[in-house]
């Protein structure tokens, strides 16, 4: 991350801070939601599966109540008709074994012999003869009657459950709940109720009323209101079960504020600490730290942590190991540049050495040629002055504005081209030299510029010899990867390239030229008057390229 991207201040680096823990709060809350809203739901499925549980199981107990009622009331009418006389000890036994029944009527035939049940006092009181329960009036004094008769001696007994003593057992055992009860009959009047919550009787007693005998299991009225049925098992009765379901709208608004309201405080609570607590004791150190990483990373390798007064000591480590770090950083680089100085220091002087023994070299074999006196002697010493010329002008131009690994290769051709024209005693005018932009931003590297300036030092100078008066010879470079150099008037040159066509042995020119172009991997051949030398600047890998190193 670039230095000039990171946080201006300490500040800002603290509101980033800042925001982002309280972006890790944030899906806590959410999460603390999600589980607390699908608990809710769990728990209102749960809700409504109980609204049907209880149904079933006033509807079980009422249906046990009813089996034991018609199981009692087959054993009395296999009595003995003398023991049936006595009515009143028959219904106090039948109130001792069947708690649930409040009336009794025995017939014989279809003569009613006696008719006895409970008054509102709890007092076992003579009915008038007729139907049990029919001297009552009320719906809380609705009777479901159960009837058992022996065909054999005539008798039957008529027993009258009072329909409000089936729901005491699902009552007791669902005492905490805010569930309404009812017993409805097929025609949804309503034989017993229970309701907690007195206010409710009247809404409670319409919802049962519109319920219908074949409606579902589980529903919700428009008014708001939970409803669950269950048919009694062999019966035409219903159990019906209500509740209403505003205090399940509030619980859903409680659960969210349970919800979201401890991950507030948290997040309160981390802000307050972030603020008077660890900015105190941890940011203030840090912040400072940070700064001087700024500064260092800018350039001012002097920027120094120092000593952190009162800061922990895993942070006082921390500003030590950077100022030990910034310490020997800043020694090795000492130690670096000292040492880079010295060696450009040592390349400078070699390469001041090399130069003044060429020039050394130059001097002494000019000399030697001005004191030659044969034609023989003279030629040779010329071709081994240009020679070294070449050299010489190689070296010069690669070590004159680089470190010696690159060559701009029209500085070494004008460099090379001016120093041999020196022992053709030719002048300046009569070369010229044309290149194109690609040629002007060509380079070669050194070990492959020496060889070229012995190819255009075995070359060029017996084009040299041969110009006419008045006549200019032309150099044009072109080319990028590939460098062309066209030279003018090519019978010389062809010369010096197919020397060894007429039988004789092949001069020592041709050789070095044919021995530079197979180490540059160049070719050079004639075009009409011309000579085409291409030159690739940079090594090719193969075969060729490999033969060409040894």
């Amino acid at each position: 991350m670039p230095w000039s991207k990171l946080p201006p201040n300490s500040t800002r680096l603290d509101r980033r801070l800042f925001a982002h823990i309280a972006a890790a709060l944030i899906p806590l809350a959410a999460l603390a939601f999600l589980l607390s809203y699908s608990d809710l739901e769990r728990r209102s499925q749960e809700e409504h599966r109980r609204f049907l549980d209880y149904a079933r199981l006033i509807g079980q107990s009422s249906a046990k109540a009813i089996a034991r009622a018609e199981g009692y009331a087959s054993a009395l009418t296999s009595q003995d008709p003398q023991v049936l006389g006595d009515c009143r000890r028959v219904f106090s036994a039948m109130r001792e074994d069947l708690i649930e029944a409040t009336e009794l009527a025995i017939f014989r035939g279809e003569v009613p012999v006696c008719s006895l049940g409970l008054g509102e006092d709890g007092q076992v009181v003579q009915r008038p003869l007729g139907t049990p329960g029919d001297a009552v009036s009320g719906p809380s004094a609705k009777t479901i009657t159960i009837s058992r008769t022996n065909e054999a001696s005539g008798t039957r007994i008529d027993i009258g459950l009072r329909p409000q003593t089936l729901l005491i057992a699902p009552i007791t055992a669902t005492a905490a709940t805010n569930i309404g009860f009812a017993l409805v009959d097929k025609n949804s009047a309503v034989l017993a109720s229970h309701v907690y919550e007195e206010n409710d009787i009247g809404n409670f007693l319409q919802i049962v009323g519109e319920t219908r005998a074949d409606g579902a299991d589980f529903s919700q009225s428009d008014r708001g209101w939970f409803v669950g049925s269950s048919v009694l098992p062999g019966t035409e009765y219903r159990v019906v079960t209500a509740s209403r379901s505003s205090e399940h709208r509030l619980e859903l608004w409680l659960t969210v504020m349970r919800a979201l309201l401890p991950p507030l405080i948290l997040l309160a609570v981390v802000f307050v600490v972030l603020r008077y607590g660890i900015q105190r004791f941890l940011l203030r150190y840090l912040s400072h730290i940070y700064s001087t990483f700024r500064q260092y990373g800018t350039g001012n390798t002097r920027a120094r942590v120092g000593q952190l007064a009162g800061a922990a000591p895993e942070i006082d480590l921390l500003g030590v190991t950077f100022d030990m770090m910034a310490d020997r950083i800043e020694r090795r680089t000492h130690d670096t540049e000292a040492a880079l100085a010295e060696q450009r220091r040592l390349s400078r002087e070699l390469h001041h050495r090399i130069k003044n023994t060429l020039q050394m070299i130059i001097s002494l074999v000019s000399m030697q040629r001005r004191d030659a006196t044969g034609p023989r002697e003279k030629a040779a010493l010329r071709v081994t002055l240009e020679r070294i010329l070449a050299i010489s002008a190689a070296y010069r131009v690669s070590y004159a504005s680089t470190e010696g690994t690159n060559v701009a290769l029209t500085a070494l051709v004008h460099e090379v081209v001016e120093a041999l024209r020196g022992p053709a005693t030719l002048p300046q005018g009569r070369v010229r030299i044309q290149t194109n932009a690609g040629a002007n931003a060509a380079e070669i590297d050194l070990d492959r510029a020496i060889p070229l300036a012995f190819i255009l030092a075995e070359l060029l100078p017996p084009r040299f010899d041969c110009l006419l008066p008045g006549e200019v010879l032309t150099i044009e470079l072109a080319g990028a990867d590939r460098i062309a150099m066209v030279i003018s008037g090519a019978s010389q040159i062809n010369d010096t390239l197919d020397g060894n066509e007429t039988g004789t042995p092949a001069s020592l020119r041709s050789r070095l030229v044919h021995a530079y172009l197979h180490q540059l991997d160049a070719t050079c051949g004639m075009e009409d008057a011309t000579a085409r030398l291409e030159i690739p600047l940079h090594p090719v890998p193969g075969p060729q390229a490999s033969a060409s190193m040894h």
